[in-house]
């Protein structure tokens, strides 16, 4: 009270003028505080280096899309990777294709005679002729493609398909104008139109096309279902007698309805005379449905006279040790073993199905029992998603995705684990968009991705040989066409696919891969600067886009690591009591443990991602900083400043973070120098060891995969670029340290 009025002790705000002054002055003081640092720090020639080569590595990682020679996920071409007979023609361009298929007419040895380009969109094909051919400098044989004939088949076509029976002709599935039902139509092997069936709905699925027919079997059928949500229409063919060669095959046709359950995959055909052999499995929500077929015969000569769909035979919900599983759902969702032979039940005992969660299922083909569930093993791999499953011999194809990359697996039929003691397994680039094809005279698979590369992997799903075909990725999926020659033990298996240049393109399975190139040119044109490594891809590119990487790594990982041991270092040294104690305790913990078991361990828990390599690195890093903080706050704690920052009410939080902390940062961005290097280090052993991210581009991961192609000592351009760039960056990031320490302790700069 003054004068009778009250007065008013509170601070007043500061006003808008107030605080643009302080700022300015904050903002002058940081800058007279960088140009005194810059100056002590110039002085370091090695300083001066480091920091010009950081600057160097932020520009390549900044501009890499724009001047690395190639795209990121870029691959050479086989005409540079893979010596192998090919040859490539130009198609319409005024044309989507979408189908290849290779054509033969002969039953005994089904040499590739010609090979189709269809458009489902047009309805129009162009057919090759294909010959052997003799090459004028390797007198290899090769293949040769003659002048094309078009043809005219039904447009917007939904399904096409070629089979082998007693005579080749063609399935083609067209939905009517009105899209209430569809036309199953015939055509010849020489693109005759034979006859054509009418499916009573629009088709949502169709089954595997089951050919039962060879020269030694010709009591053999060929089967095909098509089904909706709630409707299966079969066609059952059989040949005629080999006196009757002027008579058509003879068509059983039959049908199925659900009116309560909805189809969810593709249905199954077995069909063979077999004990119990013949039935039709249908995938519902509500489980499996099988179907016996009934045979009537002739009593005199045995033929078959009728063919039709008999009668329920069992049902089998989705469920494992009685607990009910959500099936996955789409066309290739339950699946067979590979048919052995026509004749014999061999290799089609159990029928297949995949559940959401990872899981598969098998169930008896003749009593629907489950044989065995399995979780298949994948090593390396946490999660991963089962998308489809495909026959082989011996094996169950799954095709599945983990994270962005796809993932292709052979499964036990027997047991549903993962052959080769879960070892037959491969990640690709991208999700797979053709069905593994498996080619038993080469005992391997070809299969593609939708980013247009082409695989070709053993028989224990161990990729061999990975390429694009010339001009860009393919348009269309791989597929396999047939042998154009069989003499001796040579084999002529071609594949084919449409290029992004609109071309056919056509290549032996037959040959040597030979990537990793060294630098140079090659058939293609492209110029490797740096040479490729095993897949194709360029090491320049890799490299440049890799920095990318090994800075957020470095940074991040430093950045995390040094504010943990920062906080508790000015903790530790601002209450030195218990607690103090405590920390200092749980600090000298982090500092005996086995760093590098303690990282893999962690990486082989969280999984192999560059956000777990920052967490890691940051949780394991930051006992070091924080004991240097912790002697500097004690010091600093005992000086007049912060003394009369206490005096004048300070709260404990202000006088850690706002007195003691700027006082301490210098120490802590030296230390984040020296820990960038080791983050970036830890990323590539990591990664070396097998506990890298298979997404990310990382000279780490390159190392890994030049590891593991076995092309460490051969390969001298694909070893040397990311090894000299880790120790580059580290090192600079190391001279930059030192150059700093010397700002920070007079006593070490030179006079």
């Amino acid at each position: 009270m003054k004068n009778g009025n009250a007065v008013d002790d509170r601070p007043t705000r500061p006003d808008a003028k107030e605080l643009q002054q302080a700022s300015i002055k904050s903002f002058r003081r940081l800058a007279r505080g960088f140009a005194a640092t810059w100056k002590i720090y110039r002085r370091s020639f090695t300083g001066v280096v480091g920091l010009g080569i950081v600057f160097g590595f932020f520009l390549i990682a900044m501009t890499a899309q724009w001047t690395a020679p190639y795209d990121a996920d870029f691959k050479a071409p086989a005409i540079d990777t893979f010596v192998a007979d090919y040859a490539s023609r130009d198609l319409p361009v005024d044309t989507n294709w979408s189908t290849v298929i290779g054509l033969t007419s002969s039953i005994k040895e089904r040499p590739l005679e010609r090979v189709m380009v269809y458009s489902m969109e047009e309805g129009k094909t162009i057919v090759y002729p294909v010959t052997r051919g003799i090459g004028e400098e390797t007198e290899e044989i090769g293949i040769e493609i003659g002048s094309p004939t078009t043809y005219a088949m039904s447009a917007d076509a939904e399904y096409l398909d070629y089979a082998h029976f007693y005579r080749s002709f063609f399935f083609a599935l067209c939905s009517d104008e009105d899209g209430a039902n569809a036309t199953l139509m015939e055509y010849n092997y020489d693109f005759v139109y034979l006859r054509e069936h009418e499916v009573p709905f629009v088709p949502l699925y169709h089954s595997n096309l089951w050919n039962g027919f060879s020269p030694l079997y010709q009591a053999g059928r060929l089967a095909l279902a098509f089904a909706d949500d709630h409707n299966v229409w079969m066609i059952n063919k059989r040949p005629p007698e080999i006196t009757e060669p002027g008579i058509d095959s003879v068509t059983f046709i039959n049908s199925l309805t659900f009116p309560n359950a909805t189809v969810i995959g593709n249905p199954l055909v077995v069909d063979g005379d077999f004990a119990n052999g013949s039935m039709l499995l249908v995938p519902t929500d509500e489980g499996i449905k099988a179907y016996s077929m009934a045979l009537t015969r002739s009593n005199l000569t045995g033929r078959v006279l009728d063919i039709s769909i008999d009668r329920l035979e069992w049902e089998a919900n989705y469920t494992i040790e009685d607990e009910p599983f959500e099936p996955i759902t789409g066309n290739d969702m339950l699946k067979f073993p590979y048919p052995y032979s026509p004749t014999t039940a061999l290799g089609k005992e159990v029928a297949v199905v995949a559940s959401t969660d990872g899981r598969l299922a098998a169930f008896d083909r003749v009593s629907g029992n489950q044989t065995w569930w399995s979780k298949p093993i994948l090593p390396g791999i946490r999660e991963f998603d089962i998308l489809e499953l495909h026959s082989s011999p011996d094996y169950i194809v799954m095709v599945g995705t983990t994270g962005e990359k796809g993932l292709v697996a052979c499964v036990d039929p027997d047991t549903g684990r993962i052959g080769g003691n879960n070892t037959y397994f491969s990640t690709v680039d991208s999700f797979l968009n053709s069905e593994p094809q498996y080619v038993r005279g080469q005992y391997r698979y070809v299969f593609s991705t939708d980013m247009g590369t082409i695989y070709l992997a053993t028989n224990e799903m161990k990729v061999n040989a990975t390429f694009s075909a010339p001009g860009g990725g393919a348009v269309t999926p791989v597929s396999f066409l047939g042998n154009i020659y069989i003499e001796g033990s040579r084999t002529g298996n071609y594949f084919g696919v449409i290029n992004a240049d609109g071309a056919l393109f056509v290549e032996t399975l037959t040959g040597v891969n030979i990537a990793p190139l060294p630098p140079g040119t090659y058939p293609s044109g492209n110029h490797y600067p740096l040479g490729t490594d095993y897949e194709g891809h360029d090491i320049l590119t890799q490299v440049m886009f890799g920095t990318r990487a090994e800075l957020l790594v470095g940074v991040s990982a430093a950045f995390f690591s040094v504010v943990i041991g920062t906080i508790v270092g000015l903790v530790a040294g601002f209450y030195p009591g218990l607690v103090g104690e405590l920390l200092m305790r749980a600090t000298d913990v982090m500092l005996s443990l086995p760093y590098l078991v303690i990282m893999l361990l962690f990486a082989a828990a969280f999984g192999p991602s560059l956000l777990n390599i920052i967490i890691i690195f940051a949780i394991l890093s930051w006992a070091g900083i924080a004991r240097v903080i912790r002697s500097v706050t004690l010091s600093t704690r005992k000086r007049a400043f912060v003394d009369a920052a206490i005096v004048a009410g300070a709260s404990d939080t202000r006088l850690i973070f706002r007195h003691i902390g700027p006082n301490v940062l210098p120490y802590t961005f030296l230390y984040m120098t020296f820990n960038i290097s080791g983050a970036i280090v830890t990323e590539a052993i990591l990664a070396f060891l097998g506990f890298g991210d298979p997404n990310a581009i990382t000279w780490g991961m390159m190392l890994q995969y030049l590891q593991i192609s076995g092309h460490s000592l051969d390969a001298p351009w694909w070893l040397l670029p990311p090894g000299i760039a880790i120790t580059l960056l580290s090192l600079a990031f190391y001279l930059i340290g030192r150059a700093f320490d010397e700002v920070v302790n007079p006593r070490l700069r030179r006079r």
